[in-house]
């Protein structure tokens, strides 16, 4: 029957190796994580800012339903969605709050459009969390 023996030089590399494993992999993880972690405005130094008021501005007008414009309707849109690091909305961060439910529609297709230079801290781009009203104006 063999014998099952270990050599202490490969003993102390294993060791080694699940000593830097126990290291480093937690590090890994935060790291990770903060990659991910969305930031409040409040904890942010720089705030998102839409890239061009003017091009939101045509978004809004050439979303809003043709129906509601010609009707008199129109109404404000409470979103909330988060902004990326590229400056994006994510898609399906998307949160609309409307008491007219094309008015709400419109206002998602709209979000999906619009572009920001995206919220920093310590001069970073993060991930942030955005409050924005849309006003649909017939």
């Amino acid at each position: 029957m063999p014998s099952l023996t270990c050599r202490p030089a490969a003993l102390r590399a294993w060791t080694v190796r699940l000593a830097l494993a126990l290291v480093v992999l937690p590090v890994v993880a935060q790291r990770a994580a903060a990659q991910d972690k969305v930031y409040d405005l409040t904890d942010v130094t720089t705030l998102p800012k839409l890239s061009s008021s003017a091009q939101t501005a045509r978004l809004i007008q050439s979303s809003y339903p043709s129906e509601l414009k010609k009707n008199g309707i129109g109404g404000t849109v409470d979103m909330e969605f988060i902004v990326g690091k590229d400056g994006k909305v994510e898609a399906s961060t998307i949160e609309v709050n409307a008491n007219v439910p094309a008015l709400g529609a419109a206002a998602k297709a709209v979000a999906e459009k619009l572009e920001f230079q995206p919220a920093q801290v310590k001069g970073a781009p993060v991930r942030a969390r955005v409050v924005l009203p849309l006003v649909f104006k017939p």
